[in-house]
């Protein structure tokens, strides 16, 4: 394991031009980022790995529906989908068994026309396995097992190292932005280093109880203490990737109860995290939420209070029991988007498109009717 003080001196001199705290203004990014709507998708490494000709097939169906953002999967601090010098340990089985970096390859591929930028995945079981004490727990006091505690992740090595990858994607890879996913706190962390940070900020002796003495997870200032926990590792986040010109976008959650009650339950206000980010990309996962599609009319109107270019709408395909979200759902939510004036879209994930799902943004974003554009599938 690396030691603490190496780890402090590397990100140090990666990190060098915003080290002593002070804001690093964000440039701007060169495709669908300003003045035209972000349409973007996303690839995971088994996506990435394909061969040259299928790659070929998938850009130009991507050029063909619209799309202006192509978002590539970095990894996680288990592994990796690039070619991180020291830290071999950690390159995915594609990277090693290819022996190509993936990332570096997708983003040369795409950066000619698009926007991309590249996902950072919190969750780390693999990490957290070899160093038990870094896990969260949950209110019951169980350990979680992809999830880092709050206090690891904010003034732990485990926040430390997230910094050092995202220095080290920042400085070496042509992406305009790095998309941190899977930040969100709601059932995990309750430990006795997550209490003390509690403590700190609220006064409290203790968490909140319900009547029968466990704690209550859905309390106000839990939910306030974590959102400014959360922003404070973002704000991090954010100096690393202006240094080197790169914009910070976040993965937050909606309120489905009401959209006016964000995503705070699991410490994402997007008041907060905006004075960081540059964009917060809100989840709008209907199938697996149970929310009818025209919902994302109220999401965007609520989320244009944080400005229209602040907010992209990612819309999940997956869907409960294991199913794919229709094609008409997909379409419905969409143009409800629209209707609500928030025209930024990411369609997530691409290993879950299906023909249908192509046809229906061809009709959404280029205004073809089925069939009518010549798109030779992937």
């Amino acid at each position: 394991m690396m030691s603490a003080w190496l780890l402090r001196l590397m990100l140090a001199m990666l990190v060098m031009p915003c080290w002593s705290g002070a804001a690093c203004p964000a440039t701007s990014t060169r495709v669908g980022m300003a003045g035209s709507p972000v349409r973007a998708v996303s690839l995971d490494l088994t996506d990435m790995v394909q061969p040259s000709d299928a790659m070929d097939r998938l850009e130009q169906r991507m050029r063909d529906v619209g799309i202006t953002m192509v978002a590539l999967s970095a990894g996680r601090l288990d592994w990796t989908g690039f070619r991180w010098s020291g830290h071999e340990e950690r390159w995915s089985a594609g990277v090693r068994e290819s022996g190509r970096d993936l990332l570096m390859e997708g983003a040369q591929r795409f950066g000619r026309w698009a926007h991309v930028s590249t996902v950072v995945d919190v969750f780390a079981p693999c990490y957290l396995q070899k160093r038990p004490s870094l896990r969260a727990l949950d209110a019951a006091g169980r350990p979680i097992l992809y999830h880092a505690s709050t206090h690891a992740l904010v003034n732990g090595p485990f926040g430390d190292e997230l910094i050092l990858m995202i220095a080290h994607i920042a400085h070496s890879y042509p992406v305009d932005s790095i998309t941190l996913t899977e930040l969100f706190y709601y059932q995990e962390g309750y430990g006795a280093d997550d209490l003390a940070l509690y403590r700190k900020y609220s006064g409290r002796r203790d968490w909140p109880r319900t009547a029968n003495g466990s704690i209550d997870v859905d309390h106000a200032t839990i939910a306030a203490w974590r959102s400014v926990m959360v922003a404070q590792f973002v704000a991090r986040a954010a100096r690393v990737a202006h240094s080197y010109g790169k914009q910070l976008f976040v993965d937050v959650r909606v309120g489905w109860d009401s959209p006016a009650s964000e995503g705070r339950r699991s410490g994402h206000d997007y008041r907060l995290l905006l004075q960081h980010a540059d964009r917060l990309v809100l989840w709008n996962y209907i199938g697996l939420s149970g929310a009818a599609p025209e919902y994302t009319a109220s999401i965007a109107r609520y989320v244009r209070r944080y400005g229209v270019d602040r907010i992209i709408i990612s819309y999940g395909l997956w869907a409960n029991r294991g199913a794919v979200l229709s094609a008409e759902a997909l379409q419905q939510a969409i143009i409800a988007g629209q209707e609500g004036n928030l025209p930024h879209a990411w369609i997530t994930p691409l290993g879950l498109m299906q023909e249908e799902h192509w046809q229906t943004l061809a009709v959404v974003w280029r205004g073809s009717p089925g069939g009518a554009l010549a798109i030779t599938p992937p």
